[in-house]
C-alpha cells in the first residue's frame, strides 16, 4: 500500500485502474480510488470527520485533474517521458500544498513520511515527527 502513494499520481490513477480491471471486469473509478486512499490516510494519520471530507475532496479533484492533464499529453500526440513528469509533480504539489491546509503538523509530517517524501524526519522518543537533525542536536545536548 505505501508504494502506491510513493508513485506518481500519475502512476498512481493508471496503475490502480489496470490492477482492479485486470482482477475485476470493471475499472475503478476516480472516486473510488480517491475513497480507497483517504480511507488509509484515516487509518494511518488518524484523520477527523472533517479533515476525511477535506482530504476526499482534494485526492478526488486532483485525481481528476491529473487524469484530464495526462489524458491532455496523450491526445496532443506527446512522447516525452519528462512531460508526464513535470505535470504529475505539479499535480503532486498541488495535493501537497491542498492538504498542508487540512492536516496538522503532524499529520502533514506523516502524510510526507507515508508517500516517501518526508525522509528527513523521524520520530522521536515521545512519538512525534522532528527533523533528523533536530533530533541528533537533542540526544547531544539533553536537558
Amino acid at each position: 500500500m505505501k508504494k502506491i502513494f510513493l508513485i506518481s499520481a500519475l502512476l498512481l490513477v493508471f496503475s490502480a485502474a489496470n490492477c482492479f480491471a485486470q482482477s475485476q471486469d470493471k475499472e475503478p473509478s476516480i472516486e473510488e480510488i480517491a475513497e480507497k486512499h483517504t480511507k488509509d490516510l484515516v487509518r494511518k494519520l488518524g484523520l477527523t470527520e472533517a479533515q476525511e471530507f477535506y482530504v476526499d475532496s482534494i485526492l478526488t479533484t486532483n485525481y481528476v485533474g491529473v487524469k484530464d492533464a495526462l489524458t491532455d499529453l496523450q491526445k496532443s500526440g506527446m512522447q516525452d517521458p519528462e512531460n508526464y513528469r513535470y505535470v504529475n509533480e505539479q499535480w503532486q504539489k498541488k495535493t501537497m500544498d491542498a492538504l498542508k491546509k487540512v492536516l496538522d503538523e503532524q499529520q502533514y509530517i506523516g502524510y510526507l513520511r507515508f508517500i516517501g517524501k518526508g525522509k528527513d524526519y523521524k520520530k522521536g522518543k515521545d512519538g512525534k515527527w522532528y527533523l533528523k537533525s533536530e533530533l541528533k542536536k537533542q540526544n547531544k545536548n539533553p536537558q
